[in-house]
């Protein structure tokens, strides 16, 4: 029985394979861990990561940086007994603790460490309820927590309270751009971007899903009631089908923490690496306008594989990675030549902490029996030397030339200096030279390429008069 749901929970993975390379994060499910419904109230505190399970406050066994076990935690519990869930506001070193304490359902504790033996209470007035996971901005001056108030939007709403130097302000509703009629859960701060679960985004699939929006640090209260946020869905794989909630994050280590039922079953996932990225998408299509479906997209930095991602019936890709200078984006399909080209990723809009970048490519089939024309080889009438622009446009007859070394390629050289024909032949020659070098440099020994001279030759071009242009015929062996 074991062995069948280990292979269950293969099978159940393998689809995620490479779903997962599309990110910049390295994601993993935290197996050999027995986790029943209701665990939940996940935190990281000093390292550590935290949790309420079966009615306790657990704490994570780790070997090395892989979780083992949750045991019954022994040394934040005798502080607050009965917590659920706590936290440490950065600021004052203070611990903050949540209960479930009936009769006090709208407040949490407060452990002031060794300024005070006893814990001291944050009330929140009496109609606050089901009060949770308080999270604190770096300067220690906003508190954000999950509770059903009275007033709110309906189901758990998010609030903030502010700390005017004595005391907490009344707290705030955060306003209906992120609060829905669902619940909004389990807030935490990545940054200056508040990440949070909520399961009733309009459009969102059903279930808790995993949602930022950009929270800078020393906002005021009317900074929050009229802010107009942008919210955000987070990326796969953090985000699945099933329910995606109770992310926790360790900024001192980039390890993050969260629940997801992907798979059917309650399971903890672990990940390392940064949330803020680029999304770069766009639909890969053929000469004819026609979608090419299962073409092959990957997303390179110096050299590295980085991300990777077939495309869909409609031709469409989506590639998650870090802004940055310097991917080089590939594409390739069987009979079609290869797409190549430089792309720079960027996030010039803070609101967001993902941003969105298109880039749509268009895959040349292979033209056997038909003339390829590369007028932008040569730009203007006198240059012979091929630019870094030139060996792009060259660079999938490269590729493919390298890939089938039993095909023949036929290159001829026009030129519109057709006035002086010396010179035009002059000025061919020189470019056939330095086609051959960069083609000796690019390809084995063994590829044969014709070079001609259509001015020389007296051929007429098959497009009539083109001006400056490389004519390309491909030949099977």
């Amino acid at each position: 029985m074991k062995r069948l749901l280990l292979i269950l929970l293969l099978l159940a993975l393998m689809p995620l394979s490479r779903l997962w390379a599309q990110a910049p994060i390295v994601v993993t499910p935290v197996s050999g861990l027995s986790l029943p419904w209701g665990l939940s109230n996940l935190s990281v505190v000093d390292g550590h990561l935290f949790a309420y399970q079966n009615g306790v406050l657990v704490s994570a066994v780790t070997s090395g940086s892989v979780v083992t076990s949750l045991s019954p935690d022994t040394v934040l519990t005798p502080l607050c007994p009965g917590a659920n869930y706590v936290v440490r506001n950065g600021a004052d070193s203070l611990l903050y603790f949540t209960t479930l304490n009936e009769s006090e359902p709208s407040s949490f504790n407060v452990h002031t460490n060794a300024r005070f033996f006893k814990n001291r209470q944050v009330e929140l007035k009496s109609w606050f309820r089901e009060v949770t996971h308080p999270i604190f901005t770096a300067d220690g001056t906003t508190v954000i927590f999950s509770a059903k108030g009275k007033v709110g939007l309906g189901g758990n709403d998010l609030w903030c309270s502010f700390w005017n130097g004595k005391r907490w302000s009344k707290p705030v509703n955060m306003g209906n751009i992120i609060n829905t009629p669902g619940d909004e859960i389990c807030p935490v701060f990545y940054g200056n971007y508040l990440l949070f679960a909520s399961n009733g985004v309009p459009g969102a699939l059903p279930g808790f899903h995993l949602y930022a929006v950009r929270f800078p640090s020393g906002s005021k209260a009317d900074d929050v009631i009229f802010a107009n946020y942008v919210v955000q869905p987070l990326p796969q794989p953090l985000n699945s089908a099933g329910d995606d909630t109770e992310l926790a994050f360790d900024p001192a280590t980039g390890r993050g923490y969260w629940l997801s039922t992907r798979h059917g079953l309650q399971q903890l996932f672990t990940f390392t690496g940064r949330l803020d990225g680029v999304i770069l998408s766009g639909t890969v299509t053929d000469s004819r306008g026609n979608p090419v479906p299962q073409a092959d997209v990957r997303l390179f930095s110096s050299g590295r594989l980085v991300a990777e991602v077939a495309t869909d019936s409609a031709g469409s890709y989506s590639l998650f990675a870090h802004p940055a200078d310097g991917y080089t984006l590939k594409v390739s399909k069987p009979d079609f030549f290869r797409y190549v080209k430089s792309v720079s990723l960027y996030r010039s809009n803070e609101e967001l902490l993902i941003a969105s970048q298109t880039h749509n490519v268009t895959l040349a089939r292979l033209p056997f029996g038909r003339v390829m024309v590369f007028d932008n080889i040569f730009r203007e009438s006198g240059d012979i030397e091929l630019t870094p622009q030139s060996e792009e446009a060259l660079q999938p007859i490269v590729d493919y030339l390298r890939d089938n070394p039993n095909v023949v390629a036929e290159f001829t050289l026009y030129s519109s200096q057709v006035a002086d024909q010396m010179y035009a032949n002059l000025v061919i020659e020189r470019r056939i030279s330095n086609l051959q070098h960069y083609m000796k440099s690019c390809l084995p020994s063994g590829v044969r390429i014709l070079y001609k001279n259509g001015v020389e030759n007296g051929q007429k071009s098959p497009l009539g008069e083109v001006g400056d242009a490389v004519f390309i015929e491909l030949f099977g062996d």
